[in-house]
């Protein structure tokens, strides 16, 4: 039976990126709406961004990852749409972004989080991803720090793009290696194990909320609220509030190659991190803390994490 909130919304606007897989994510929350909710109707309405348009140079040169966010804000603000789905990586730490949303906007739930890690996109297998000489596309300092401390004979190349886009580019013979996060190949199908590693979170730490949806509304929309939160992950939520907290606490920006994740093992939480030189060069600080399950507390975890780096400042 549909809920009492829905009786006078029977229609939902999904502001949504126009790339295939920010639409990918958007119906993959559209469909488990409708499937909790049969007489509601979910529409996508597609909101151009700024991160979409400047496609040729690196997002730390133009701003940082709060280019994919900005527009949809806005949309939201004036209305025209009624919630959002992002990619919680590319949410910066200091939402909202646009002034006027402060206080007006909130995360309203964040579902089960996909798998987190990395992958490597390989143009030749039997050679693997990081051989001498290698040239790896990626436009990430986090992944660029972590990948020449351990391999320090390739040569990182910027590289942006949709990811059919990215994939190509590696089949074509203009990069040797490009690293993609897999919940995104997961999403839209494209994940292929003939020529693709998946990356274990000891190779590659993956971003702050790397694999999770955030689906953010107006806050003083209740019914939105009512109907989004139960698809609200606390797990995963809790799991990314912890590796945001990182990400807060270093005063991270579009330069910060930071590297946070959490994980349930074993009835623990373990927050693992790594932190870069400033504009991507290794060496990379590393920490390692966990608590017990029923004592997790996002917040002291992730100053837990932040304090056990700085020895090594």
């Amino acid at each position: 039976m549909i809920s009492p909130v829905l009786t006078d919304r029977p229609v939902l606007r999904l502001g949504t990126r126009g790339s295939v897989l920010a639409q990918a994510q958007s119906q993959l929350i559209a469909s488990q709406l409708m499937s909790l909710h049969p007489k509601l109707r979910v529409e996508l309405v597609i909101v151009k961004t700024t991160g979409d348009r400047v496609m040729h140079r690196p997002l730390y040169d133009i701003g940082g990852k709060g280019l994919f966010t900005k527009e949809i804000e806005i949309a939201l603000l004036s209305g025209e749409i009624d919630f959002a789905v992002h990619s919680y990586k590319d949410m910066p730490v200091t939402m909202p972004l646009v002034e006027a949303a402060v206080g007006k906007l909130v995360v309203a739930a964040v579902p089960r989080r996909e798998d987190g890690r990395d992958v490597a996109v390989m143009r030749d297998p039997r050679r693997g991803p990081y051989f001498a000489g290698a040239r790896i596309g990626t436009s990430s300092l986090r992944r660029r720090c972590q990948i020449l401390e351990r391999n320090p004979g390739v040569r990182i190349e910027s590289l942006r793009g949709n990811i059919d886009t990215r994939i190509r580019q590696v089949r074509a013979g203009d990069f040797d290696t490009a690293i993609l996060a897999l919940a995104g190949l997961k999403r839209i199908g494209a994940f292929d194990e003939s020529f693709m590693q998946v990356l274990s979170t000891d190779e590659l730490l993956p971003a702050a909320g790397q694999g999770a949806l955030a689906l953010q509304c107006r806050r003083d929309d209740e019914p939105t609220r009512s109907l989004l939160s139960a698809l609200d992950d606390p797990i995963t939520a809790n799991c990314v509030a912890a590796e945001r907290e990182v990400v807060r606490a270093l005063d991270g920006d579009c330069h910060s190659p930071i590297a946070a994740f959490a994980t349930f093992e074993n009835g623990e939480v373990v927050l693992r991190v790594a932190v870069g030189q400033r504009g991507g060069d290794p060496p990379v600080r590393r920490a390692r803390t966990s608590v017990n399950q029923a004592d997790f507390a996002p917040e002291s975890l992730a100053a837990a994490a932040v304090t056990a780096l700085q020895p090594s400042v």
